[in-house]
């Protein structure tokens, strides 16, 4: 073998081994963790920030967009809505069913998600209006709102009582 292939195959050799004893130490490690954690953590709060920018719901439960269902007020879990003032969240659905005080006993279906930040909201008897606790945005009993920081109404559904049956139908 010739001086020139020689000091190839040694310089071929030299590279492999670099290739293979490359590593970093702890403290590297650490450092390209944090950082790539950070990124991951700043692209999410910028993605919330922005407009339109709400992050998916990872377990979306009303992908089709249509309601409509029926539920019992004979049953335990729906019995709250037999009396004025209460309310029901029907979380498989999004939807919160009030049942207003006043002389008729009227039904109200809204939307149950905040539209600020998807927060479950709660019904206000005294005030007859929903209520969010997050941030304090609060809606008329049409679902319009009265009070941001939310800057849409909620989408709010037909609701119709068979009182022989004592079913209350939530439907769009």
């Amino acid at each position: 073998m010739n001086e020139t292939s020689n000091t190839n195959i040694d310089t071929i050799n030299s590279i492999e081994q670099n290739k293979t004893n490359q590593t970093i130490d702890r403290k590297e490690f650490m450092k390209q963790v944090g950082l790539s954690f950070g990124a991951i953590m700043l692209m999410n709060c910028l993605q919330s920030c922005g407009d339109g920018g709400d992050i998916p719901d990872p377990n979306p439960t009303n992908t089709t967009g249509k309601v409509d269902f029926t539920i019992n007020l004979n049953d335990a879990a729906n019995a709250g809505l037999k009396t004025k003032g209460n309310y029901l969240v029907i979380k498989a659905q999004n939807v919160i069913i009030a049942r207003v005080n006043d002389t008729n006993g009227t039904f109200l279906a809204v939307d149950s998600r905040c539209t600020h930040e998807q927060t479950t909201i709660n019904y206000r008897s005294s005030s007859n209006d929903f209520y969010c606790p997050n941030h304090g945005s609060t809606f008329s009993s049409t679902g319009a709102v009265t009070k941001g920081p939310a800057s849409l109404a909620l989408t709010r559904f037909n609701t119709s009582f068979d009182a022989t049956n004592n079913t209350l139908r939530v439907f769009a």
